[in-house]
């Protein structure tokens, strides 16, 4: 109701005063604040919709439908619109004076490069602040992005509309000449070339269609075109003074160590002038070997090591192989006096006119002596075995070890099998240190001599130690043999000695009779197994389970089969006879034999044996004595 009333109130002011006047007065009243210059024919309570819905809200399209080139930008998502989502009124704000900014922008905080693409970079960077200095339009798309759009091309277009190709903004245009990156051309300047004035090349500032594909294109060729255009195939733009030639092109291609060698030392006068003879080796080199050789050097010798040739060794009675292979050849041929000739390097010619001849200066050469080399091991290895076993050092040595890896001894025996069959040679035949004389040495050297191989004993005694220590004879293989580990007794028979082994003794270990002892033996005093000497009574062994009762022939009643009585007689039954009657010939032996306790703390209870023969002595007499000791008299067993 209120509403209606002020809208009545307006209407009625409406009628009372002028027309114009009353729009101004209201438009006053309804307005937050006064537009903008840019729309100021929009002032007025009349125009109000053509921006305004009738809820009072900016409507975009009607923004657009005035500004189109926005719209446009916007649909083809260019310039500071191109990512546009929201209202115009988001960044646009309206009412807010005629003076008041509709495009709020800080200057300092745009990022021109990423924005635009275009990075104010160098002497471009001053104009951050001040885009009207290029942005003459409100229009910012409308502004090209090429250097002849600001700046007045001094070329008249003869380089191009590319000015970036020379010019950088790092440098005024004026100093570009002195600061020019001509790596940025497709003819670098580099070593004397980068200080050559511009104009040398550019004379009349000249920059486009120059020729450089050839030297010759500024060079005079002194050589008059003899070697072809390629200048560079001996020169250089470092000093234009020859340091590099590409020797394959002409006759005598330098490969190997010849590629190294510096261009003085064969030319010594100028190479264009005087022609070098190189037809053999010895034109330049010294002949070391006194012409011992007839072929040129090249038969033998590379380029790559004038030490080490290429001689084919195989030719020769005394071919190289495995660890021969690969020895340099003063290895054997050793170097004979060093003799003084006359240099050879560089060869001689005529003198060209002007050019004094260089003196020839001796030298010193070594030199090697390859005539009547003797091929046998001996003229180049000492002999460690003192000419013992001959000079055919191949029949047990090789060149791919010099080791011994398979000797096989000339007389076969039983002796080299079993444990002896993988031993090494010194672990028989021991070495001694003495001095051996190299056979090219000038001084005695000490080395490991080898000697005793046909005085080696074969006897077990000479290589290992007597264990029994001299209980029994030398004749180890009597009892030992080698095919057994460790030498085990495999040999030896207890039949051929005075204690036959029969029953239980059988499958008893020496160790369970002959034990270990610390006393006298035949050698000397020491520690080992006792084989002598041993005695062969059973006591010897076992325990005296009667208590020394009875005399130690315990075989009178024993075997070594049970060691247990199966069936005694006693010796005195004849003199006894009416004794072992009756029921005497059976009773069990402990029924008369009583234990009695032992006499010795360490024996079991053992039986009597000496008991009377009276029947009180087992039968208790039940007369007391009545009618006297003789039993037999009235009763029989």
């Amino acid at each position: 109701m209120r509403r209606w009333q002020a809208v009545l109130v307006v209407g009625v002011a409406m009628m009372l005063l002028g027309e114009r006047e009353a729009e101004a007065q209201i438009g006053a009243l309804v307005s937050p604040g006064g537009l903008a210059k840019a729309h100021a024919s929009l002032e007025g309570i009349r125009n109000c919709l053509t921006c305004h819905a009738a809820s009072s809200q900016v409507v975009t399209t009607k923004c657009l439908s005035c500004h189109k080139p926005v719209a446009e930008r916007i649909a083809q998502k260019k310039g500071v619109h191109r990512n546009v989502t929201t209202d115009c009124v988001t960044c646009h704000v309206e009412h807010a004076g005629a003076d008041a900014e509709l495009r709020p922008f800080d200057q300092r905080r745009f990022d021109h490069a990423a924005q635009t693409g275009f990075p104010l970079d160098g002497l471009h960077g001053s104009l951050t602040t001040t885009c009207a200095a290029c942005h003459k339009t409100r229009s910012f798309l409308s502004v090209s992005t090429s250097c002849a759009s600001c700046h007045t091309d001094s070329h008249k277009g003869a380089l191009g509309p590319k000015c970036e190709t020379c010019h950088t903004t790092a440098v005024r245009f004026a100093e570009t000449r002195q600061r020019f990156d001509h790596s940025r051309t497709a003819f670098p300047l580099v070593g004397a070339h980068a200080t050559v004035t511009c104009l040398t090349c550019h004379p009349n500032n000249v920059y486009k269609g120059v020729k450089f594909a050839s030297c010759s294109n500024c060079h005079t060729d002194p050589h008059e075109t003899r070697f072809g255009p390629a200048c560079s195939s001996c020169h250089t733009p470092e000093t234009w003074r020859t340091r590099r030639v590409d020797h394959s092109r002409t006759a005598f291609s330098l490969r190997g160590s010849h590629a190294t060698v510096e261009c003085a030392t064969c030319h010594v006068r100028p190479a264009m002038k005087v022609a070098l003879p190189f037809q053999t080796c010895a034109t330049c080199h010294a002949d070391p070997h006194r012409g011992t050789f007839k072929q040129d050097c090249s038969a033998c010798h590379t380029e790559s090591s004038f030490q080490k040739g290429a001689f084919d060794h195989s030719t020769t009675r005394f071919p190289l192989a495995d660890k021969h292979a690969g020895l340099m050849c003063a290895s054997c041929h050793k170097a004979a006096p060093s003799v003084a000739v006359a240099s050879r390097v560089p060869p001689r010619v005529p003198p060209a006119p002007r050019v004094p001849p260089a003196p020839r200066v001796p030298v010193a050469i070594r030199t090697a002596d390859f005539r009547g080399l003797s091929t046998a091991c001996a003229s180049c290895h000492a002999d460690v075995h003192r000419g013992e076993l001959g000079t055919t050092c191949e029949s047990c040595h090789s060149a791919r070890t010099f080791g011994v890896t398979a000797f096989t001894h000339a007389r076969p025996r039983p002796f080299f099998n079993g444990q002896h069959a993988p031993l090494r040679c010194e672990q028989c035949h021991t070495a001694a240190a003495a001095p051996a004389q190299l056979p090219t040495a000038t001084v005695q050297t000490t080395a490991r001599v080898r000697v005793g191989f046909k005085e080696t004993s074969a006897t077990c005694a000479s290589c290992h130690r007597d264990v029994h220590l001299g209980q029994v004879p030398a004749q180890c293989e009597t009892c030992h043999a080698v095919d057994t580990a460790h030498f085990a007794v495999v040999g030896f028979s207890h039949e051929r000695t005075a204690f036959r082994l029969t029953g239980k003794h059988v499958p008893l270990a020496c160790e369970a009779c002959h034990k270990v002892e610390t006393r006298d033996f035949p050698s000397g005093r020491g520690t080992a197994r006792r084989l002598a000497g041993i005695g062969t009574a059973c006591v010897t062994c076992h325990e005296d389970r009667h208590d020394g009762q009875l005399e130690r022939t315990c075989e009178t009643c024993h075997t070594t089969t049970t060691f247990a009585i199966p069936g005694y007689t006693h010796r005195n039954v004849r003199t006894l006879r009416s004794f072992f009657t009756g029921k005497h010939l059976t009773p069990r032996c402990e029924q008369c034999h009583k234990p009695a306790p032992a006499r010795v703390a360490t024996l079991k209870p053992v039986l009597t044996y000496r008991v009377a023969t009276t029947c009180v002595g087992c039968h208790q007499d039940v007369h007391r004595g009545a009618l006297g000791p003789k039993c037999e008299s009235c009763h029989r067993p």
